[in-house]
């Protein structure tokens, strides 16, 4: 019986070993990280289209982490992101702009499947702040509708490092390839473009009517990161 269970034991430390988990993970669960990539949505609103010829939107994106809770190969960790992008088209036979700001930011749930790899799942409130232009040239202005919107962005992903010492001790910085796919939400909006109060244009300009936009739709990003 003894035997038995030390042969079980011994298999249970082979294994371990094996994943890489003989020693704590350390500085592979990222204290506190930095992230560079672009994020790429598709979105299927009827009002995206005086904006844009297909469906994508492609924005830069900025990312920040920390890990708060750590427990094994097991971590929690609080995340943020800024993304900004936008795209430009023809509506009516004037030019068109659209330009997005999207803030995200709350908890990301970790699993290192090896001390390189690990996979995450987050579910993070989201709020963007969109400015829509069309350049009239009859009246002479250019016609801008402003608004902010509100959702929540779900995802699931995977962080790989290529770079850093195999020890969990080392405070060296170490890179990181992330991607991850998810649907971010956004609330719709009706876009009325009238010129700026400033602007020179008559006072009576009809606002022009662009119907209804949600830049709801799946997204993917991908990102370097650094972390220590």
């Amino acid at each position: 019986m003894r035997l038995a269970c030390f042969s079980l034991a011994l298999t249970g430390f082979s294994l371990v070993s094996t994943l890489g988990f003989a020693e704590p993970l350390g500085s592979h669960q990222p204290h506190i990280e930095a992230s560079l990539g672009a994020r790429v949505s598709k979105v299927g609103s009827a009002g995206y289209d005086p904006f844009a010829s297909s469906d994508e939107l492609v924005q830069l994106s900025l990312g920040v982490g920390a890990t708060a809770l750590r427990f094994d190969n097991l971590s929690l960790a609080a995340v943020g992101f800024w993304d900004y992008g936008g795209h430009s088209g023809l509506a009516r036979g004037e030019s068109t702009e659209l330009t997005t700001q999207r803030l995200t930011i709350g908890p990301e749930l970790r699993y290192h499947v090896i001390p390189e790899l690990y996979a995450f799942v987050h579910a993070l409130p989201a709020f963007a702040y969109t400015v829509t232009s069309l350049n009239d040239d009859v009246a002479q202005a250019t016609r801008y509708a402003r608004h902010w919107s509100y959702g929540v962005d779900g995802a699931v992903g995977a962080g790989y490092e290529f770079f850093g010492r195999r020890s969990g001790e080392s405070i060296q910085p170490r890179l990181w390839v992330i991607a991850e796919g998810g649907y971010g939400y956004l609330g719709s909006t009706h876009l009325q473009l009238k010129p700026d109060a400033n602007s020179g244009a008559p006072e009576r300009t009809a606002a022009i009517d662009l119907g209804s936009l949600s830049l709801a739709g799946p997204y993917l990003r991908i990102s370097a990161a650094v972390s220590f």
